[in-house]
Protein backbone atom coordinates (compact mmCIF):
# COMPACT_ATOMS: atom_id res chain seq x y z
CA UNK A 1 0.00 0.00 0.00
CA UNK A 2 1.35 3.21 -0.93
CA UNK A 3 1.44 5.92 1.66
CA UNK A 4 2.03 9.38 0.50
CA UNK A 5 1.38 13.02 2.53
CA UNK A 6 0.90 16.34 1.92
CA UNK A 7 0.25 19.59 4.04
CA UNK A 8 -3.22 21.43 3.64
CA UNK A 9 -2.66 25.37 3.31
CA UNK A 10 -4.48 28.46 4.99
CA UNK A 11 -6.88 28.02 1.30
CA UNK A 12 -7.86 24.72 2.41
CA UNK A 13 -5.38 23.43 -1.09
CA UNK A 14 -3.23 20.71 -1.17
CA UNK A 15 -0.53 18.69 -3.58
CA UNK A 16 -1.32 15.69 -4.63
CA UNK A 17 1.80 14.04 -4.54
CA UNK A 18 3.20 12.57 -7.45
CA UNK A 19 2.60 8.88 -6.13
CA UNK A 20 -0.86 9.13 -5.96
CA UNK A 21 -0.90 11.16 -8.89
CA UNK A 22 0.61 8.20 -10.83
CA UNK A 23 -1.42 5.72 -9.24
CA UNK A 24 -4.94 7.41 -10.49
CA UNK A 25 -3.32 8.12 -13.68
CA UNK A 26 -4.64 11.74 -13.35
CA UNK A 27 -2.62 14.72 -15.04
CA UNK A 28 -2.92 18.35 -15.09
CA UNK A 29 -6.54 19.94 -15.37
CA UNK A 30 -7.99 16.44 -14.85
CA UNK A 31 -10.26 15.85 -11.99
CA UNK A 32 -10.22 13.86 -8.70
CA UNK A 33 -13.59 13.21 -6.68
CA UNK A 34 -13.37 12.46 -3.29
CA UNK A 35 -15.55 9.90 -1.19
CA UNK A 36 -16.25 10.04 2.12
CA UNK A 37 -18.14 7.38 4.81
CA UNK A 38 -17.89 9.93 7.36
CA UNK A 39 -14.84 8.18 8.29
CA UNK A 40 -12.51 8.38 5.77
CA UNK A 41 -12.23 9.79 2.39
CA UNK A 42 -11.18 7.77 -0.75
CA UNK A 43 -10.17 10.01 -3.67
CA UNK A 44 -10.51 8.84 -7.26
CA UNK A 45 -10.10 9.95 -10.82
CA UNK A 46 -12.52 11.34 -12.26
CA UNK A 47 -12.81 9.76 -16.07
CA UNK A 48 -13.01 12.40 -19.31
CA UNK A 49 -16.26 10.77 -20.16
CA UNK A 50 -18.14 9.80 -16.76
CA UNK A 51 -20.79 8.09 -18.60
CA UNK A 52 -18.37 5.21 -19.41
CA UNK A 53 -18.58 4.43 -15.89
CA UNK A 54 -22.00 2.62 -16.92
CA UNK A 55 -25.11 3.02 -14.80
CA UNK A 56 -25.17 4.38 -11.47
CA UNK A 57 -25.84 0.94 -9.82
CA UNK A 58 -22.66 -0.58 -11.95
CA UNK A 59 -20.49 2.17 -10.39
CA UNK A 60 -22.00 1.50 -6.78
CA UNK A 61 -21.65 -1.68 -6.82
CA UNK A 62 -17.47 -1.53 -8.12
CA UNK A 63 -17.48 0.94 -4.92
CA UNK A 64 -19.19 -1.73 -2.85
CA UNK A 65 -16.95 -4.88 -3.82
CA UNK A 66 -13.59 -1.82 -3.91
CA UNK A 67 -14.73 -1.30 -0.21
CA UNK A 68 -15.29 -5.35 0.42
CA UNK A 69 -11.55 -5.48 -1.03
CA UNK A 70 -9.96 -3.10 1.06
CA UNK A 71 -11.78 -4.12 4.42
CA UNK A 72 -10.52 -7.38 3.94
CA UNK A 73 -6.62 -6.15 3.26
CA UNK A 74 -6.89 -6.82 -0.15
CA UNK A 75 -5.39 -4.19 -2.14
CA UNK A 76 -3.44 -3.84 -6.05
CA UNK A 77 -0.62 -3.18 -6.61
CA UNK A 78 -0.46 0.68 -8.22
CA UNK A 79 -1.63 1.30 -11.61
CA UNK A 80 -3.73 -2.06 -11.68
CA UNK A 81 -7.47 -0.93 -11.08
CA UNK A 82 -6.40 2.35 -13.49
CA UNK A 83 -5.37 0.26 -16.08
CA UNK A 84 -8.30 -1.89 -16.16
CA UNK A 85 -10.65 0.74 -15.66
CA UNK A 86 -9.12 2.10 -19.00
CA UNK A 87 -9.14 -0.94 -20.68
CA UNK A 88 -12.20 -1.84 -20.53
CA UNK A 89 -13.52 1.60 -21.33
CA UNK A 90 -10.97 1.67 -24.02
CA UNK A 91 -9.17 5.19 -22.43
Amino acid sequence: MTVAVSRVNRSGQTTLPKEIREILGVSVGQEIAYLSDGKRVEVVAVPEDPLALGSEEEFRAMIARSDEQASAGRVSEKGDATARIRAKHGL
